[in-house]
């Protein structure tokens, strides 16, 4: 009795276009859409509470620091502007993204300039944007600040 070979021979992996198999032609993977995180960051150093809400997906959600989670587009609209975007200029660093199925996860740390107050103040983010019909827009937006530095202590006498 003749015994078939555990492992196929080299012949046997090729694929249809006579390439060896496993060996197929990645995609190109779907660059990160940067220039829609641009535009809401345009949109909130410029103080457009109308401009930023249009920068999430109708089923978006934020959820700010200490406040409950605020959903829908008028809903996120109304809390923008009594945010007062464009009094705190803001930029972001240290980002990082993954493509997770249909969504863009980006997170990262951020630094917010209070303009009236001349100080500068830390924090991170995480987002999660989606695709609706040829835009990319937020779906889950959080944020935190960072705990201030402690106050310095007068020396005792």
């Amino acid at each position: 009795m003749r015994h078939e070979p555990f492992f196929p021979r080299p012949m046997d992996r090729l694929d249809r276009a006579g390439r060896p198999a496993g060996c197929e032609r990645a995609k190109t993977p779907e660059p990160f859409p940067q220039a829609a995180v641009d535009g809401w960051i345009a949109a909130f150093n410029s103080g457009d509470a109308a401009g930023l809400a249009l920068m999430y997906s109708p089923d978006s959600q934020i959820l700010p620091p200490d406040q409950p989670i605020v959903s829908g587009y008028a809903a996120i609209e109304e809390f923008w502007k009594t945010a007062n975007p464009g009094t705190v200029r803001i930029e972001t660093s240290e980002v990082e993204t993954a493509k997770l199925g249909n969504y863009w996860f980006r997170e990262g740390t951020y630094s917010a300039l209070y303009q009236d107050e001349g100080q500068t103040r830390f924090g991170k983010f995480i987002e999660l944007w989606t695709k609706v019909d040829s835009a990319w827009l937020l779906y889950r937006q959080m944020w935190s600040p960072n705990a201030p530095p402690p106050a310095q202590m007068p020396p005792t006498a």
